[in-house]
């Protein structure tokens, strides 16, 4: 089992991330965050996060690098 201070939950990360809830498990499964699935429910993580926040850094949340393609 993973460290669990390694990870953070998908509300905790749409949060930082300034998207919908529903929109991490999207990222994960397309690889553009890191995780972790335990069951139906899926653990971020942390490091992940804050690649993909220093990565898209002074971007607008309009710019479509940013977003998770449907």
């Amino acid at each position: 089992m993973p460290d669990l201070n390694e990870f953070m939950t998908t509300q905790e990360a749409a949060l930082k991330l300034g998207f919908h809830v529903r929109s991490i498990p999207k990222m994960l499964r397309d690889k553009i965050l890191d995780g972790e699935r335990f069951g139906r429910d899926w653990l971020v993580s942390r490091k992940s996060v804050q690649e993909y926040l220093e990565k898209t850094k002074g971007m607008s949340k309009r710019d479509p690098r940013r977003k998770v393609k449907k």
